[in-house]
């Protein structure tokens, strides 16, 4: 009987665990996983009188101080209540933060979740190459999920030759940290299953995804772990020269095709021509500098870049914009600066350094702080869902950590 009470016992434990597990597999499952670890994390703060404990320490209280931010700033946003109840919805994950790293920090079972998000990001991972050579049909597979109800299998997963179960640009992201992570346990450990499973995940999102985000955090994540986890010149010298191998074979090809395209959406942002992923950034971009132009301090309040954006397309005269309105711009210092203005930006800024400065010493730290950066600057990081859930999960591994090179 005392066996079965510490069982259930120990079932909070792999809440947060689980989340990881499931970060590139099921959304809902990684929701309510999270949330599950957040309401065990509340419980147990308050039961053991630790909310101050919560707001001395500098990035929790950032945290807790950017959400009300965006709660005060729907008193004067110039967006729906709806669009309002949306924004504060997806900022949410900043609220998350403090209680997921009280979480860890009372569980103790960074192992677990390290050894958890390894396995699923494994699974994916294999199945991505079983997608990408067409060893495995998947469209039966993804039929069979949506006629049962359990999955409902967007279009750019379907088309796409290598994402699974989410889009191919949070894949790519996740994989990229996988592939520095494994990296850094395989020196750590000295376990050559790590050193292959990194391996794998690089080659997979520099020459197989289509996310030019994961391009470039997944080589600068290479160059960090170049200079600070291997070291070892003869290993460096090797690794480059398969590199450039790999550059100049036809592996290349789609990574080539990407930048190709990149060109091709610089020549139609020339012609005032927007409707491509380059093009919608630069000109949410600008929307963005003349949110912050019209109100620099507190912003147009929360949800209010749908509003703001259709204002700026007509004041300028853009034709055919109703395509480029939305209330995410992909730049999360966009989105914050226009909603929150300079002192919401601030904010943001001040919770990246104080991550920084708390884990400056820690190079895993220091590659998270890299995925939030990168992700911050081509996609509105936390207003996106599973992004900002995978993005406040690792911040919990690297919030005082113990794994040191």
């Amino acid at each position: 009987m005392d066996s079965i009470k510490n069982k259930i016992i120990q079932i909070p434990n792999y809440f947060l665990p689980s989340a990881l597990f499931f970060i590139l597999i099921s959304s809902a499952a990684t929701n309510v996983l999270i949330i599950l670890s957040v309401i065990v994390s509340i419980i147990l703060c308050i039961k053991n009188k630790h909310i101050v404990w919560l707001l001395e320490n500098k990035t929790f209280f950032i945290c807790i101080i950017l959400y009300l931010a965006f709660c005060v700033s729907s008193l004067y946003s110039l967006a729906q209540p709806d669009q309002v109840f949306e924004v504060l919805k997806k900022y949410i994950k900043f609220l998350y933060i403090p209680f997921l790293i009280y979480y860890v920090r009372t569980f103790d079972n960074k192992d677990i979740i390290i050894k958890f998000f390894i396995a699923g990001c494994s699974i994916v991972l294999f199945f991505s190459y079983l997608k990408y050579f067409s060893i495995f049909e998947f469209q039966l597979f993804y039929d069979i999920l949506e006629k049962l109800n359990l999955a409902d299998v967007k279009e750019k997963i379907i088309i796409n030759r290598t994402a699974v179960f989410q889009h191919y640009i949070i894949q790519g992201i996740v994989l990229s940290f996988y592939s520095f992570m494994c990296l850094y346990l395989g020196v750590k450990k000295q376990n050559i299953i790590y050193y292959i499973y990194s391996g794998l995940a690089f080659f997979n999102v520099l020459f197989m995804n289509d996310s030019r985000t994961a391009y470039i955090l997944v080589f600068c994540l290479l160059l960090l772990s170049l200079f600070f986890i291997l070291k070892n010149v003869k290993f460096i010298i090797g690794f480059l020269l398969i590199f450039i191998v790999l550059i100049f074979s036809q592996f290349s090809d789609n990574l080539i095709d990407r930048f190709k395209v990149l060109n091709t959406d610089i020549n139609y942002i020339a012609k005032d021509n927007y409707n491509s992923s380059l093009g919608l950034r630069f000109l949410w971009a600008k929307v963005g500098i003349d949110n912050l132009k019209n109100k620099p301090f507190f912003g147009h309040g929360a949800g209010s870049f749908k509003i703001t954006s259709e204002n700026y397309y007509k004041k300028n005269n853009i034709s055919s914009y109703g395509k480029y309105i939305t209330n995410n711009p992909h730049n999360e210092f966009i989105s914050i600066s226009s909603q929150l203005g300079l002192f919401g930006l601030m904010l943001y800024l001040g919770f990246i350094l104080s991550l920084y400065i708390n884990n400056k010493h820690n190079i895993l730290a220091i590659g998270t702080i890299f995925t939030i950066i990168i992700s911050s600057i081509f996609n509105s990081a936390f207003y996106d869902n599973m992004l900002g859930l995978f993005l406040a999960a690792i911040i919990c591994l690297i919030h005082k950590n113990n794994y040191k090179v």
